[in-house]
């Protein structure tokens, strides 16, 4: 049966109610005829609510059967379907060249037995120059050392030293590392030290530590000079020179110096004592010839303050 066959046959049954309902012997019952025209008004307003759900379920029906037929064309290839995917073709690895005749191969050249081969020959490096000279030094500096600052080199690995905190001093109160290595302080005293440095691009603070506690270390990765001080005991002090690369001398007694392998232009000779201040000058290196240079250190005020900048208080 059809929904318009049910619809029809619901209708009918209604009908056939209200009039059940309206013969004389239900109003010899009592019941008003307003009643059975208020009873058939609400039988109307249900008949035509089924009416259009009836006519909702029917048009689904329509469309559900508009789909079907579409997806059956697809399927069979027609106009309205997907096209079929022609064949994945593999893409050249390189782009092909537009033909042309061959050409033969040239003949090959005959080689003279006992000839040498010859071979691509590269550019020489240039060669470096060398910078030498005199400095004068304080006589109560322990060390000087000269470096050329601007050649900048690789950080060393795996490098290490040691200065110790001792009967309240650093020993050794100096060093000479290459940037990238690393200086342990350990304490061999009962009491603490606080080592730290306030030194641009080397500063740091290694906190209270004695005897008991393993040493703590710092790793130097900037050039230049480093002042090394305990933050509780102003006499000790230390001083930490990191050089940028392999170009650099210690200064002999009578205040001499030669640093070769310089790398060729316009290069900064520094020299450099623990308790002086630096001092530079420009020098133009060639391969020709030797660069002689004069320099001069100055000491330097050993006041200094503590970590905080202040100076420091009466204990020791």
């Amino acid at each position: 049966m059809t929904r318009s066959m049910a619809s029809k046959a619901l209708t009918a049954g209604m009908i056939a109610t209200i009039l059940v309902r309206s013969q004389p012997s239900q109003a010899a019952d009592g019941e008003s005829i307003e009643e059975v025209r208020q009873e058939l008004r609400q039988l109307r307003a249900q008949v035509q609510a089924l009416r259009s759900i009836i006519a909702e379920f029917t048009e689904y029906d329509r469309q559900r059967a508009a789909f079907m037929a579409r997806a059956l064309k697809a399927l069979s290839g027609g106009p309205e379907g997907p096209q079929p995917t022609p064949p994945a073709r593999a893409e050249p690895i390189a782009t092909a060249r537009p033909w042309a005749p061959e050409s033969p191969s040239p003949a090959p050249r005959a080689r003279v037995e006992g000839a040498p081969a010859r071979r691509l020959s590269r550019p020489a490096p240039p060669a470096g120059g060398t910078v030498r000279g005199n400095v004068s030094v304080p006589a109560n500096e322990p060390v000087a050392y000269v470096y050329v600052e601007n050649v900048m080199a690789p950080a060393a690995r795996g490098r290490r030293v040691v200065i110790e905190q001792s009967r309240k001093a650093f020993v050794p109160s100096w060093a000479v590392v290459q940037r990238g290595t690393t200086i342990a302080f350990p304490n061999s005293d009962t009491i603490f030290h606080n080592v730290f440095s306030l030194s641009p691009g080397n500063s740091f603070d290694l906190g209270l530590y004695n005897s008991s506690t393993e040493g703590k270390v710092h790793t130097f990765a900037e050039s230049g000079p480093v002042d090394v001080y305990c933050n509780i005991h102003p006499q000790m002090a230390a001083s930490v020179l990191v050089v940028p690369n392999r170009h650099f001398a210690r200064i002999r007694p009578n205040g001499s110096f030669e640093i070769n392998g310089v790398p060729v232009g316009k290069r900064k000779l520094v020299a450099w004592s623990p308790g002086s201040r630096l001092t530079a000058e420009w020098v133009d290196v060639s391969a020709d010839e030797a660069v002689d240079v004069t320099l001069k250190l100055e000491p330097k005020s050993p006041r200094h303050d503590n970590k905080a900048g202040q100076p420091y208080g009466s204990y020791e």
